[in-house]
């Protein structure tokens, strides 16, 4: 799985963005505006789409790609 990573529109800072039911959009992940600071981002939870996608992570290792299991007949 390839998750896809979009600058927030309110800090700039690369976000994750999570699935929705929402075809083709994503909801930016939960973040600080600061490290230290526990006030959350104004752009939290808002949804955007994923063709604004900066940077698609790549699976972590050890995992099994969707894409090669797909890719066998049997």
């Amino acid at each position: 799985m390839r998750a896809p990573r979009v600058q927030c529109p309110a800090c700039g800072r690369l976000v994750a963005l999570m699935p929705t039911r929402r075809a083709g959009y994503g909801i930016v992940h939960d973040h600080k505006k600061d490290r230290r600071s526990l006030q959350l981002c104004e752009a939290s939870m808002q949804q955007l789409p994923l063709s604004d996608a900066a940077v698609w992570q790549d699976s972590l290792p050890g995992l099994p790609d969707a894409a090669a299991e797909a890719a066998r007949l049997f």
